[in-house]
């Protein structure tokens, strides 16, 4: 939401990307190692794949959210756009992420982002990022700026997308992320809360539930279901004015 961001999938405007954002950017860690991966299992399990989200806010429909995934090996370009209307009102964005596992840290790290939105404010927006993840360089809206984090990489909401979900593959219940935004490194968690069936427009499946913590201002859950390759099924973010909702309406591998 990223807004886009997803929720974590594209981003919109400055507001947005201070609330809805900040759900899908962030960097990942957690309390347990994956077991090795090699590239051709990411190559036989993740086709490319498109997921449409319809989003709500109070009920009413305001637009559409689009993540896509284009996978290489061990490599995924990831595209996330928002578009948006309320009020006659147009804001929206989107987001190109180039994604990799890393083998030694078995993680998905960002190597680069190029984010672009429109509406409250008006973002152009560029990152990169050195093969560690804990040191990035940002370029927005033709401001220079460096951060370095020691604690753990920094990615963007679009690799916390893709960790979340292996990370459910493998039973990880706690996720820590340090998120690039474009001023600042967000700090984020997000527990797993258990296993529920759900209703879908593609019908009742199961789906973990997957709620942000330690954010008292505000309330974010996902379902992620292992049908749809543990990717986001639904979400709910509530903050402030914010009541938004989305659900997955259209899902391809032939885009």
């Amino acid at each position: 939401m990223s807004l886009l961001k997803p929720v974590f999938a594209t981003t919109a405007t400055s507001n947005t990307e201070s609330t809805v954002t900040e759900q899908s950017e962030s960097a990942i860690t957690s309390s347990k190692t994956s077991p090795k991966r090699d590239d051709a299992s990411f190559e036989k399990e993740n086709p490319n794949q498109q997921y449409i989200y319809e989003v709500e806010y109070k009920g009413i429909s305001i637009g559409e959210m689009k993540q896509e995934y284009r996978w290489k090996g061990k490599n995924v370009a990831v595209n996330s756009v928002a578009d948006f209307s309320f009020l006659l009102f147009s804001f929206g964005g989107s987001q190109q992420s180039d994604v990799y596992w890393n083998e030694l840290q078995q993680l998905f790290l960002s190597r680069s982002f190029f984010r672009e939105s429109i509406g409250f404010s008006t973002v152009d927006m560029t990152a990169k990022f050195d093969e560690t993840g804990h040191h990035s360089q940002i370029v927005n809206n033709g401001d220079k700026s460096e951060y370095t984090n020691e604690d753990g990489p920094i990615v963007d909401f679009n690799t916390i997308n893709l960790q979340i979900s292996e990370g459910l593959k493998v039973g990880k219940t706690d996720f820590e992320f340090f998120m690039q935004t474009s001023d600042d490194i967000a700090h984020y968690f997000f527990e797993v809360k258990g296993k529920e069936m759900i209703k879908t427009k593609f019908g009742e499946m199961e789906a973990y539930r997957v709620q942000q913590v330690r954010k008292k201002d505000r309330t974010f859950i996902a379902w992620f279901a292992p049908q749809f390759d543990h990717q986001m099924v639904k979400f709910e973010y509530e903050r402030r004015v914010l009541d938004i909702d989305g659900e997955l309406i259209k899902y391809s591998t032939d885009f």
